[in-house]
């Protein structure tokens, strides 16, 4: 979401605004600088110092991120307190500077800390430096790392192996006795590594496809034998991993030297062969980069012969065929991919290519006869996927223009309600006569009704919402007392009905403290309190928070989140 600084007030939560400014007025901005234009870092003072950064383009807010543990929104009191010092001359406010770290004025217009730096860079001689570098890498770890990341490629001593030092180095410091990393640590793994990953993509950026490579395949091996023994409960070490492979198929469709082609190939099947990513979708992941840079015939030879030399599951049988078919279309050319297809139709993928090409072709009566097999065999065992292949026949019916089996299809994936790869609704209404849709509509709530209650609350309130029907909608989430589903249907209700919408979060939140106990539950219980709030119910949810506090006086836990409201 961006900001816009001239009324950033109507799109901030009302409470985070008020404790906001109440931090901006009591000083709590300890520091702020400018790190280059309409880039902002400041330290505010809370529980702890939190650091803020926030990036201004055309007069909005266009990025911004805290470092404190708030997770109820995008953005916390401690973002909005920034950006009211920020607006302090708009806005007419001052503060008291009662902050413990406060200078007592109001920060001046000085240079950016881009400009400070290149200004020392121009004043210090090349041993100063050596020897400020020399000092920070001995004595800050985070520096070191950085520094070799960032510089290494530019000496004769850069090599795979130097990163992959970096990554072990990294992952022994966060070990505990035992040399298992647990979760709080696992972040700070994912952080520094994330920060070698990022130099890699400025590596690509900049066309130094080789140092990209060294960094990004140590990575991706070190770090996934680091989830044998690291808690990635937050995913961060996946997430490094997934990084390191975009990167790389980012090199392998660039247009790269032949040297970086060769390398990377040499690399890539290297990798498959040692069996590494077994059991992720990352092996699959090498032969999809590999089949991306073969050139030669003698490339593709050895690619195919790897092809099922480690298929455990029919996911990965099929996945193989696909790069299969990439390959013969390659290297051999379309006829001969055409033919793979024919004798492939029961993989999903080739079978989907093949409806494509059909209807591309206007040939309709083989895609729909390609479409029908589809569902014939996947209906019993993956009715997901029979549904996409009565996606197509819709679309080779939009192609015909055939209205009745338009209508047909789309009214029966638009009660099914699983896919939504088309606006199956708006399908339905373009095809149907005005004066016949109050009644279809009316059949297709009954018809949606008579099916599973909670699985298509959504569709029906999808028509209520398309219809403007909100008093229909307001009975529906009554129906629900379902503290999600209020709130997910808040913001077509709250103009019309922001007294009844108060009232159902509390007789909602009333029950679910009836069945669930903790502080994670009370912090969600007080979350919802919030939105009662900004719906202009402040007296309901203090007697709501009295009323509790009387009935659960022994739930110490509550009574403290109850307290922070």
């Amino acid at each position: 979401m961006q900001i816009p600084l001239n009324n950033f007030e109507k799109y901030i939560n009302e409470t985070i605004l008020d404790r906001g400014l109440t931090y901006f007025k009591n000083g709590h901005i300890t520091s702020l600088e400018e790190l280059s234009p309409g880039e902002f870092e400041a330290v505010v003072e809370g529980t702890e110092d939190y650091e803020v950064r926030l990036k201004i383009q055309n007069n909005n807010v266009t990025e911004y991120s805290c470092s404190c543990p708030y997770d109820y929104g995008s953005v916390c009191k401690h973002i909005v307190a920034v950006i009211y010092y920020l607006q302090q001359e708009e806005t007419g406010l001052k503060q008291s500077y009662k902050g413990k770290n406060s200078t007592g004025k109001p920060a001046t217009k000085r240079k950016t800390v881009s400009e400070q730096v290149d200004e020392m860079l121009g004043s210090l001689s090349h041993d100063d430096l050596k020897t400020f570098i020399k000092g920070q890498c001995i004595t800050d770890p985070a520096f070191r790392r950085s520094f070799f990341s960032g510089l290494l490629y530019k000496t004769s001593a850069e090599s795979p192996e130097k990163y992959r030092e970096q990554v072990k180095n990294i992952l022994r410091s966060a070990k505990e006795r035992g040399g298992f990393i647990n979760w709080s640590r696992v972040g700070m793994v994912g952080k520094a590594v994330n920060a070698m990953l990022d130099i890699a993509m400025r590596h690509v950026d900049s066309g130094n496809y080789l140092s990209a490579c060294y960094i990004c395949f140590p990575v991706a091996e070190e770090m996934v034998k680091a989830l044998d023994f690291a808690d990635d409960s937050d995913g961060d070490i996946g997430s490094n991993i997934e990084t390191a492979f975009e990167i790389l198929a980012a090199i392998s469709s660039s247009e790269i030297p032949e040297e970086i082609r060769v390398y990377l190939l040499d690399q890539v099947l290297k990798h498959y062969k040692k069996n590494i990513f077994s059991g992720w979708d990352w092996q699959t992941y090498l032969l999809d980069i590999a089949v991306q840079v073969v050139k030669t015939e003698k490339e593709a030879e050895v690619v195919f012969s790897l092809l099922y030399t480690h298929t455990h599951s029919e996911y990965e049988s099929e996945q193989m065929t696909r790069l299969e078919y990439e390959l013969i279309r390659k290297i051999k050319g379309e006829k001969e991919a055409e033919k793979f297809i024919e004798q492939n139709l029961d993989n999903s993928d080739l079978r989907r290519k093949a409806i494509e090409k059909a209807l591309r072709d206007k040939n309709f009566e083989k895609a729909k006869s390609l479409a029908n097999d589809g569902i014939k065999k996947d209906t019993d065992d993956k009715p997901g996927l029979a549904k996409e292949w009565y996606d197509w026949l819709l679309r080779i019916a939009l192609a015909e223009d055939d209205k009745p089996h338009i209508v047909e299809y789309a009214r029966y994936l638009f009660i099914d309600g699983f896919r939504h790869d088309q606006d199956y609704y708006g399908i339905l209404k373009q095809y149907t006569k005005p004066a016949e849709w109050n009644s279809f509509v009316e059949g297709l709530i009954d018809e949606i009704r008579r099916k599973d209650r909670w699985s298509n609350i959504d569709v029906i309130g999808k028509i209520y919402i398309t219809e403007q029907w909100w008093d229909r909608l307001l009975k529906l989430v009554r129906e629900t007392r379902h503290l999600p589903y209020i709130q997910h249907y808040e913001k077509y209700l709250s103009d019309k009905y922001p007294t009844e919408l108060a009232e159902l979060y509390e007789k909602g939140i009333t029950d679910y403290l009836k069945r669930m106990t903790g502080r994670n539950h009370y912090q969600e219980a007080c979350r919802y309190m919030r939105r009662m709030v900004k719906l202009g119910a402040s007296n309901r949810v203090k007697n709501l928070v009295a009323s509790l506090r009387k009935e659960y006086p022994q739930r110490r836990a509550l009574i403290d989140e109850l307290n922070k409201i």
